[in-house]
């Protein structure tokens, strides 16, 4: 049998974005937090920062387009009912961040600040709003600077707790299994899903579910091409009508729920044809083999090495075998 654990870990390593290793993304954020530190309005509350999304996941990856992103969260001291309208808080970091280089544009979700070279937008920063309600729920601000005032509104959203719920789920090299699991699974709904009502988030919850570190029980090797197809049919298998995929934390939303019927119904086409791909290339004999049925999968990142170098079959009999976290 071919595991292609080699090849799974290069393509890791070539398709993760590394903030920290990122000077220009991190020089940027360092730009804007000082920028909004300094210009920020003196009628705007007092308030604090953390980083959010794939950046305190460490699950982020180079995006195709070319143009990645960070999300960082600001909260202010104070409760929504101090502002109820969450547009003049997002209009405080708006008016800070405004520069001639840069495009900053509140969204539903956040404030987005945008960099671009020769009109080519080059990596974006997410600055998400939020307010602490009685209950010491954050609030995110949901709105755009046209959404109708009455429209405007402050939704539960418990990012800090998503973050350290998923982080702590796993440990050592479990965890570093987890990670490129959602990695591989990322860049492949990149490849073959034409849609943003698939987000990666969802992929990552769905993970915090479903997945299971595995290992070869005789050398002890992580076994990715197993974890992921074992992770593939656990979504299946948890699949009814649709497949929902809700937050562990506020508000518990599904995060697959703006998928459309036939957005779903093409999402578990690829889904199936993804586990059924990578048993064909567990089977394989020969590694070559098995990665070329790999990299139609994850793209032409997943190396495919040359077939004199590779023909390496585990001993029969060897199982694969998970542990706890």
């Amino acid at each position: 049998m071919a595991y292609a654990q080699s090849q799974f870990e290069s393509f890791h390593n070539t398709i993760l974005f590394g903030y920290d290793s990122s000077k220009e993304l991190r020089e940027r954020r360092d730009t804007l937090l000082n920028d909004l530190k300094n210009n920020i309005s003196g009628d705007a509350p007092a308030y604090q920062t953390f980083y959010q999304g794939s950046y305190a996941l460490d699950t982020g990856i180079r995006p195709l387009d070319g143009n990645p992103d960070m999300d960082i969260g600001i909260i202010f001291d104070c409760s929504p009912e101090d502002y109820a309208d969450p547009l003049k808080l997002k209009k405080f970091v708006h008016d800070a961040l405004e520069r001639h280089n840069r495009s900053v544009t509140i969204r539903r979700p956040c404030v987005t600040v945008t960099y671009y070279k020769d009109g080519v937008a080059t990596h974006h920063i997410d600055m998400a709003v939020y307010s602490v309600n009685a209950n010491d729920q954050t609030n995110i601000a949901w709105c755009r600077s046209t959404t109708p005032l009455a429209d405007r509104e402050w939704v539960v959203s418990e990012a800090r707790e998503l973050s350290d719920a998923i982080n702590d789920r796993f440990e050592g090299d479990d965890r570093n299994q987890f990670r490129r699991v959602v990695r591989a699974l990322k860049r492949w709904r990149d490849q073959h899903i034409g849609h943003k009502n698939t987000p990666s988030i969802g992929l990552t919850v769905a993970a915090y579910k479903w997945f299971s570190p595995r290992y070869d029980a005789m050398d002890g090797k992580p076994r990715d091409l197993v974890a992921i197809r074992d992770l593939v049919d656990q979504m299946l298998a948890y699949w009814g009508l649709r497949l929902n995929v809700h937050l562990p934390v506020a508000p518990h939303s599904d995060l697959f729920e703006r998928m459309s019927d036939k957005q779903m119904e093409d999402l578990k086409g690829r889904l199936v044809a993804l586990r059924d791909s990578l048993n064909e290339a567990a089977k394989q004999p020969d590694t070559h083999e098995a990665c070329k049925i790999l990299s139609k999968q994850f793209g032409e990142d997943f190396p495919v090495p040359a077939k004199v170098d590779t023909t390496k079959q585990t001993s029969a009999g060897v199982s694969v075998s998970g542990r706890s976290a």
